[in-house]
C-alpha cells in the first residue's frame, strides 16, 4: 500500500480520542502488508500502534511519533475521500500517520542502520495519550524524539520551528460555584450559582495575563428556568510558556473564585483536566535541522512560541526532542479544526522525503 492510499482510507474513517479502534486495525494491516521481518509491530496505549525497527541490538532508538485521533466535527470539504462518519481529521492527523508510514517504508527498504520506534499515538486531542505511551516504553533507550504538525498558516514547502518552547503548556481548568436551590418566586431564599459565575467572569475579564492565554469557552449550570441554580461550572483553558506560570495563574483564579463565593455566601471548587507540558525543542536538534534544511528547497521560518496545546510535550520532558510545523497552504486558508481544512496529498511525499533524509543525517 502506498502512503497516499493509506491517507485516503484513514481520512474516511476518523475516530475520536481513545476510540481509534478502526484506525488501529487500518494501521496494523498496512504495516503488516510491508512483509518486513525486521519490523516488529505491537499495539500500545490501548488503541495505538508501535513499530519497532532494531538493526542494532542494544543501541538507542530514535522515536518518531504520529498522533492518530480525529475530532467530533462534521466534514464540509466535498472531497471524494471525505469522512464517512460524524468525525473528521480536521487537525491533519491522517497526514501525520501517512508520512510516518512512508518513512517506515523508506527506512526498511533502504536498510538504514539505526534503531527506530514509530509511535502511532492515540488521544492527542484530549486525554494526553502520550503519557500512556511513555509508561509502556520506559525501558526503551532513546536518543531523540521527533514529531511534526501540519498547518495552513504556512505555505506548502515551508517548515517552521524554534529552539526552546515551541508549544505552550496547556491545562484544562473547571471552576464550579455552589449555591442553594430555591423556587425563583422566593429568590431571596436561594444562593444563585449562575450569578456567582457571572460575577467571577466579569472580574476575570478585567485581568491581564502577560505572555499567557487564559480563556473560558463553555458554561453549564442550573436545572430549570424557575429554580435558582444550585451549581454552575465554567470550563476553560490556560496556555503558558511554563508549568510554573500555569500554577501561578491557577492561584489567581482560586483567589478570585474564593472572593466571589464568599461575597455571595456560596462555595466553589477548581479542578484540572488534561495537562500538557510545553513542547521544548532541543537546541542541538534545532540547529542540526536548520542547517540540514539549507540543502533542500524548503523555506525555513523560525517562529515564536505558539499557544497550541500538544502532548508531545511529555516526550520532550523525557528525551531531546524536535517538533516542527509543515506548511500545507496552496489555496485558501481555513485553519486547524475547521470543517474545510484539507491538505493536498502532495504534502505526504514531499515532507516524507525531507524527513527521511534528515533521519539519515542523524545516523551519521
Amino acid at each position: 500500500m502506498e502512503a497516499i492510499e493509506l491517507r485516503h482510507i484513514l481520512h474516511q474513517n476518523p475516530e475520536i480520542s481513545f476510540r481509534e479502534f478502526e484506525t488501529q486495525k487500518i494501521l496494523l494491516n498496512a504495516l503488516k502488508s510491508l512483509n518486513n521481518n525486521n519490523l516488529k509491530i505491537y499495539k500500545i496505549a490501548g488503541t495505538g500502534v508501535i513499530a519497532i525497527y532494531e538493526p542494532k541490538k542494544g543501541k538507542p532508538f530514535i522515536i518518531y511519533r504520529a498522533d492518530i485521533d480525529g475530532l467530533p466535527i462534521e466534514e464540509k470539504t466535498d472531497w471524494k475521500y471525505a469522512s464517512k462518519n460524524s468525525n473528521m481529521h480536521a487537525c491533519g492527523h491522517d497526514i501525520h500517520m501517512s508520512i510516518a508510514y512512508d518513512l517506515i517504508k523508506k527506512i526498511t527498504e533502504n536498510n538504514i542502520d539505526q534503531n527506530f520506534a514509530f509511535v502511532f499515538q492515540p488521544g492527542e486531542e484530549t486525554g494526553a495519550g502520550a503519557r500512556y505511551v511513555l509508561d509502556e516504553i520506559e525501558e526503551l533507550p532513546v536518543k531523540y524524539a521527533i514529531a511534526l504538525h501540519v498547518t495552513d498558516e504556512y505555505d506548502f514547502k515551508t517548515i517552521s520551528t524554534t529552539k526552546g518552547t515551541l508549544f505552550a503548556a496547556a491545562t484544562e481548568i473547571d471552576v464550579t460555584f455552589y449555591g442553594k436551590a430555591s423556587h425563583v418566586a422566593f429568590y431571596e431564599n436561594g444562593i444563585d450559582s449562575i450569578k456567582m459565575a457571572s460575577n467571577f467572569l466579569n472580574e476575570f475579564y478585567s485581568l491581564k495575563f502577560e505572555d499567557s492565554l487564559v480563556a473560558f469557552g463553555k458554561i453549564a449550570g442550573g436545572n430549570a428556568r424557575n429554580i435558582v441554580s444550585q451549581e454552575t461550572t465554567i470550563m476553560g483553558s490556560i496556555r503558558t510558556n511554563s508549568s510554573e506560570k500555569t500554577k501561578s495563574i491557577i492561584s489567581i483564579l482560586e483567589n478570585l473564585a474564593e472572593k466571589t463565593a464568599k461575597e455571595n455566601k456560596g462555595s466553589f471548587s477548581i479542578s484540572k483536566g488534561s495537562e500538557y507540558p510545553p513542547v521544548i525543542v532541543n537546541d542541538e536538534l534545532f540547529f542540526k535541522f536548520k542547517d540540514f534544511l539549507k540543502s533542500t528547497d524548503a523555506n525555513f521560518v523560525e517562529c515564536n512560541m505558539k499557544f497550541t496545546g500538544e502532548d508531545f510535550g511529555y516526550f520532550s520532558q523525557e528525551y531531546p526532542s524536535l517538533m516542527f510545523w509543515i506548511g500545507t497552504r496552496i489555496d485558501e486558508k481555513y485553519g486547524l479544526h475547521n470543517p474545510k481544512f484539507l491538505p493536498k496529498d502532495d504534502v505526504i511525499p514531499y515532507y516524507s522525503n525531507i524527513i527521511f533524509n534528515f533521519l539519515k543525517e542523524l545516523t551519521k
